[in-house]
């Protein structure tokens, strides 16, 4: 998937997978992605509707983080 970044402009996603979560006559969808660099994106969106919120960034050095404080406190 093409995305446009507002900082790093066009960059190809990879979808990792999805979650969703339903509440009292909505659902929450949130869609994985991966860019190359291994940075995350989470795109939301709600079946109830409302505006288009920005996909959430999540640094490579962000994740690598807390897989090691999770791995720390499985010990």
């Amino acid at each position: 998937m093409k995305y446009k970044d507002p900082f790093f402009g066009e960059i190809y996603l990879k979808k990792l997978g999805e979650t969703t979560i339903n509440d009292i006559g909505e659902s929450i969808v949130d869609t994985i992605y991966m860019d190359e660099s291994g940075n995350y994106y989470i795109d939301t969106w709600v079946t109830t509707g409302g505006d288009k919120q920005p996909m959430l960034f999540l640094r490579k050095a962000l994740i690598d983080k807390i897989n090691e404080i999770s791995k720390q406190s499985i010990l």
